[in-house]
């Protein structure tokens, strides 16, 4: 799915928009370019006549493609530049905007074939070297061949550590690799030359670095990233999380509780998911405890995703009137949620109120057009029913948030 870069009302300005506009402005650059340069070869042929100046084949062939690329014919346009650096191989624009549409119909090995020829060139200018160099990196990256594109990248930051456009595209890089270390540095490499401040990326970071660590059991490793990541951004609330799940894991009951609690304070509307943890740890933490906790919660100000964890614990604890109570009140502020009519309907069974739970399903299949999604990303507005701390279709961090409505 194609990344939208920025969403006014009904438009949305994504990826492929943005690069369509820039193509155009480049063929325009290079347009202007093959006349001129056809304009000279031929005026210096004609020797002064003022005869009509005439364009070389290569050139031809070049406005062609131009043409084509222009009217979105891409099949048409690689054609016609591959006849131009045919006939003329010196032509070192046409070969990067032939790789630059190998790259964008998938054919990676063509692309990188191309960029490797143009790095190859003896005498070659060093800026023409360092963006093909670039351009390589970029064929590995959209190719899935993540160490082969940071090496490309690298080699150019080391060129140019001044290189802004290099420095984002490894940084994401590192991302999609789960480097967390080398996407650290990365980051933070880049904010130093935009004059920017991605603190709340570099927590997100620390804290998928903590989570790794505490998977392979370095426990202390982990609990300095994710303090490290909770000192960076205050309100990283995945930090706190697994912050309180290690506290967890060492014995530290009240610690962990306490980290939690913290965690409601700081993003109530994200309760459910410190529900979930109480009433999995409940017999570590303590019966009267974990109910200690469940009481501080007010379900009239609660989230819907929270009532129906609350409902959730209920239940289990065979506790079913309490149950109904969260999801009378969560039909009410969320109809549209099926979750909750599903999780209503069962309850009433489970009493054998078989009457009342005819009648939640009736209600749960009048909403049955709805949806089953929890969460919607503030900046695209992606929906799912998973949490995930960065949208999986614009890639922004912290986006995704419970539905309310």
């Amino acid at each position: 799915m194609d990344t939208i870069l920025l969403n006014l009302g009904g438009y949305s300005l994504t990826v492929a928009k943005l690069l369509a506009v820039v193509i155009l402005v480049l063929c325009g650059l290079l347009l202007g370019w093959v006349w001129g340069r056809s304009g000279r070869e031929t005026a210096s042929a004609a020797g002064g006549r003022g005869d009509q100046p005439e364009r070389s084949p290569s050139d031809d062939a070049f406005m062609r493609g131009i043409s084509h690329l222009m009217a979105d014919h891409t099949d048409q346009a690689i054609e016609e530049f591959t006849k131009a650096v045919t006939l003329n191989s010196d032509t070192v624009e046409t070969y990067v905007v032939l790789g630059n549409l190998f790259r964008q119909k998938g054919e990676i090995e063509r692309a990188v074939r191309i960029r490797q020829s143009i790095i190859a060139r003896p005498h070659l200018d060093a800026s023409v070297h360092l963006q093909a160099l670039f351009d390589l990196g970029l064929d590995y990256k959209k190719g899935g061949l993540f160490n082969r594109a940071a090496e490309a990248l690298d080699e150019v930051i080391k060129t140019d550590p001044r290189h802004i456009e290099a420095c984002r595209q490894i940084a994401t890089l590192y991302e999609e690799m789960r480097d967390w270390p080398r996407a650290f540095e990365a980051r933070k490499r880049l904010d130093k030359l935009t004059h920017s401040d991605s603190r709340e990326v570099l927590a997100h970071y620390k804290t998928e670095h903590g989570k790794e660590l505490m998977v392979s059991g370095q426990l202390d490793r982990a609990e300095e990233a994710l303090s490290q990541a909770i000192s960076m951004h205050k309100n990283c609330l995945d930090a706190y999380l697994h912050l309180g799940d290690l506290e967890l894991a060492r014995g530290r009951t009240r610690r962990a509780l306490n980290v939690w609690k913290k965690a409601v304070r700081l993003s109530p509307e994200y309760a459910h998911l410190v529900i979930s943890r109480v009433n999995n740890a409940q017999e570590q933490l303590g019966e009267k405890v974990a109910e200690g906790f469940f009481d501080e919660i007010e379900p009239e100000q609660a989230a819907v995703t929270t009532l129906l964890a609350l409902a959730q614990h209920y239940h289990q604890q065979d506790d079913d009137e309490r149950a109904l109570k969260m999801l009378n009140l969560a039909v009410k502020k969320a109809p549209h949620l099926l979750d909750v009519h599903r999780l209503r309907g069962e309850v009433l069974l489970a009493q054998g109120d078989r009457s009342q739970a005819l009648e939640a399903y009736e209600e749960l299949l009048k909403q049955i057009n709805g949806d089953w999604a929890r969460y919607q990303c503030s900046q695209c507005g992606f929906v799912s029913h998973q949490l995930t701390w960065k949208c999986p279709r614009c890639h922004q961090w912290d986006t995704m948030n419970p539905r309310s409505h």
